[in-house]
């Protein structure tokens, strides 16, 4: 189910509830399905995806300022990034994107 519109009646008491129409999707990929239309977000089920996303969270801290090097679908090697160099490889690497969009273009 991946695109849900709301009826006038669902808006007014999503409003009331201070609920969004961006929430829906999280709904139905996190809740529980009780039958064919209505699901339910437990606190259990709330608990397990705060847990899940702290823990990718963690994740994305260790991975900062990492460059990873891949060339044909392989990782050839992974090394911290020096800060004095970051600028200039960005900026190669948006100018050698940009010449390779026009070359195929």
């Amino acid at each position: 189910m991946s695109k849900v519109s709301c009826t006038l009646h669902a808006r007014a008491r999503m409003q009331q509830r201070g609920i969004r129409l961006r929430d829906v999707p999280l709904v139905l990929a996190c809740g529980t399905p009780i039958d064919d239309a209505i699901w339910l977000v437990r606190g259990c089920e709330v608990d397990r995806e705060i847990e899940s996303r702290k823990r990718e969270i963690q994740l994305l801290e260790r991975l900062r300022n990492q460059e990873f090097v891949v060339r044909d679908g392989r990782l050839i090697t992974i090394y911290p990034s020096r800060r004095e160099h970051l600028k200039r490889k960005l900026r190669r690497g948006r100018q050698r994107g940009e010449r390779d969009f026009r070359r195929w273009n």
